[in-house]
Order: structure tokens, then sequence, then C-alpha cells
């Protein structure tokens, strides 16, 4: 039996949020290094071609890729018309014609920062449903200041489904300075964002107080009990953080660090840590470790894939310190999160491969991680010694800790 097609409806200016957002993302990916404040600024009538965006036949073709299977236009037969039409406004008017028809749900990506990008698809029904939860939730709003990309769940279900449900006007803040953000920023205001942008604009705004009445919601990490706390003390009335992923979409949430996550009205608590889709029964495993109280809330105490957050991005120490192990200068290595530092990076230790200099292997190893790895895998600071860090217990430890 064939899923019913629902109509998302999306406004214009919501589908050239995400256009901005994943042909952005998708042209970084190949290359061209293009910045969110620079893609949040494109205009609706800007040309694909030479004349505008500069795409050529390859980047045209990949681009429309991308936008297919984000929007299922497919499923409408109409997924050849991107080819035919040459400005921004353009697909966006071949979007909203698809949804329009009717399509069975969107699909996002993972970030792939470290292996390949997954496909992670949600059912139109479900996408409403949580809008709409969201919609309830954040009905007292009067605009939606976005710190977020629009192509990922929650960015795309925060500025671009949430303020057309709520006919909300929407400001990509990417685009402004902290100071010209804060200066902006008004009474009904939500600013949507996540641990680390909130980090580096509570650095940056200093000791100014917001005006009363302006609130935030963060998600894709845990929110430090400090950030909230510090966010509330510039002036958020109210701070909501958010538990979810790119295969679920919201799963959880809470106002206050010390509280319980309380899931969503379509989940129920599992066995073992999981969580149970209400309408359909079908178990689904929770990316961190969970343990849930009597009253069906949960605290989380780490990921269960050894993950850290860097920059908003899931990286995996463990992967990238056997990817430094394959260096011929390399006889071990072990990778950690430095979390002392403002904005939490990477850090590595390493042992020379016999006849290795440390100097010459800190250096080389430097330059290789800035050409072979990501700005959130590359560790920022490499230390070497001829051994391990170990506690007394002969673990793995902090070495700066064990000093």
């Amino acid at each position: 039996m064939m899923t019913p097609r629902q109509h998302l409806d999306l406004s214009e200016s919501a589908v050239l949020r995400v256009l901005r957002s994943l042909l952005a993302a998708e042209l970084t990916a190949a290359g061209r290094r293009i910045r969110a404040e620079e893609a949040a600024l494109w205009p609706a009538d800007l040309a694909l071609d030479e004349s505008g965006l500069g795409l050529d036949s390859l980047e045209r073709l990949t681009c429309a890729a991308a936008v297919n299977a984000f929007f299922h236009l497919h499923e409408t037969g109409i997924e050849d018309y991107l080819l035919a039409r040459h400005t921004l406004s353009g697909w966006a008017e071949v979007v909203r014609a698809a949804l329009a028809e009717g399509v069975s749900g969107l699909t996002v990506t993972t970030s792939g920062s470290t292996g390949e990008r997954r496909p992670c698809t949600h059912s139109a029904a479900r996408l409403l449903a949580e809008g709409a939860h969201w919609a309830g939730r954040f009905a007292d709003r009067r605009r939606i200041l976005a710190l977020v990309p629009a192509h990922h769940i929650y960015g795309f279900l925060f500025t671009a489904l949430l303020p057309d449900l709520l006919g909300l006007p929407v400001q990509d803040a990417r685009a402004l300075a902290p100071g010209r953000l804060l200066r902006e920023v008004a009474p009904g205001d939500l600013l949507v964002g996540f641990p680390t942008g909130f980090s580096g604009l509570l650095r940056s705004i200093g000791p100014a107080i917001l005006p009363a009445d302006v609130e935030a919601v963060s998600s894709t990490a845990p929110l430090p009990a400090g950030i909230h706390h510090a966010l509330r003390g510039v002036g958020f009335g109210r701070v909501t953080e958010v538990y979810g992923s790119s295969e679920t979409g919201g799963i959880a949430t809470r106002i206050a660090p010390e509280e319980s996550f309380r899931l969503l009205p379509w989940w129920r608590p599992g066995e073992a840590g999981s969580i149970v889709d209400a309408e359909t029964g079908q178990p689904v495993p929770l990316p961190d470790n969970a343990v849930f109280d009597k009253q069906g809330g949960f605290h989380l105490h780490g990921r269960k894939d050894r993950a850290v957050q860097v920059g908003g991005v899931n990286v995996y120490p463990d992967r990238i310190a056997a990817r430094l192990r394959e260096h011929p200068l390399v006889a071990d290595c072990v990778v950690r999160l430095d979390s002392r530092l403002a904005e939490p990076r990477l850090k590595a230790f390493a042992i020379p491969a016999p006849g290795a200099e440390p100097q010459r292997l800190a250096a080389e190893l430097e330059a290789w991680c800035r050409s072979a790895l990501s700005a959130p895998e590359r560790p920022v600071r490499i230390d070497c010694g001829p051994a391990l860090p170990v506690s007394e217990l002969g673990k793995l430890t902090d070495w700066e800790a064990a000093a």
C-alpha cells in the first residue's frame, strides 16, 4: 500500500531559505567553500549560470540532484524542470509545484563529517505533526532569528516549517555581526541556534542585556548547563533544549539543565534505554546512553558511538586517531576533545615512529591534518612523547591532567 501524499505547502521564502542552505552545502562539499553568511544574502533572482552563482554543467546536475533528493521531486515527475530553470526563484517554483501536488516526505542527510553522509527520510505527516507541536509551543513568538542551516532537520523544522505555520518573518542571523544582532533583537523574537553558536554569541555580546520577552531554542548537541544559565543571565526569558537527530527529528525537550528530558507526544519509553514510535510501535535506538526515570523522563550519559561535538558537528576521535596512525611518522596516537577551550576542539598526542623527531612529527602532522581533515575533525594542538598517557591504573588518560 502506498504512503498517502501530504501537502507541506511551504511558502516561496521558506523554499528559498532551504535552497540557499542546501546549494551552499553541496557546493562547499565540492570544493567551492561558500560561507553561510554569503549564501544567506543570495537574492531570489540570482542566476545559476556564469552571470550569477557560476554553476558549470556538472555542478548544476549535482545541485539539481540534491534538490530532487531533498524535496522528493521525482514523486511528481517534474524533477527535470529544474534544468530548464536558470534562477534560484525558478527552482523554488518547481519545488513548490511538487509540494502542491503532494510528496510523501523529505530526505535530509547527516553531516558526513567522518564517513559517508547518510540519507534520513521523514514522512510529510510526521513533519507536519512536529511542526504543529512546535507551533503550539511557540505560538506567542513574533519573529525567528536563525543561526542554523535550513537544510538539516532541525533547521528545516524551526526556520522553514515553523515560521510558515505561524506566519512569522525570518531573519538569517548568520549574516549579522554579533553587535548588529544584539541591536536588532526585539521582544517576541525566537533565536534558533546550537551550543557552539550560542557560546560564541555570549562571548561577543559580553555583559549586554537583551530586551524582555526574547527566547532561545537549542539543538544538535547537549547544551552545557553553563551556557544555558549564561543565556538566561543576559535576558533570554526561556531557553528550550531539543534532543533529537537527523534520523528521528525531535525526540524530547526540556527548559532547564537540571530537569529530565520529556518525550514529545509521538514517542514513548522503550526497553534498554530506547524509545518506541507511539504510532507504529517500532522501537528506535537512541544515539546516546539514556537513563529513564519513573515519570518517563530521561537523562543522557554520553554517546554510544563515542562521538563528540565540534562546531555543532559530530566527530569521532577514535576514527581520527586511526587515520593519524596511518602516517609513516606515527607509531601510535590518541585523540581527545579539549573541552577547556572556549570553543571545544580536538587535540592529539602522538608517539613518533623510530627515527622520527618529535618536533618534525608535530609540524608534519599539523600540515597533514589541514589538508586531509575537515575543520571540525582537525586537532588544533598536537603533542608528542615516548608513550601514550595513562593513569595509575594503566588506563588511557588526558595527558595534561596526568601532568
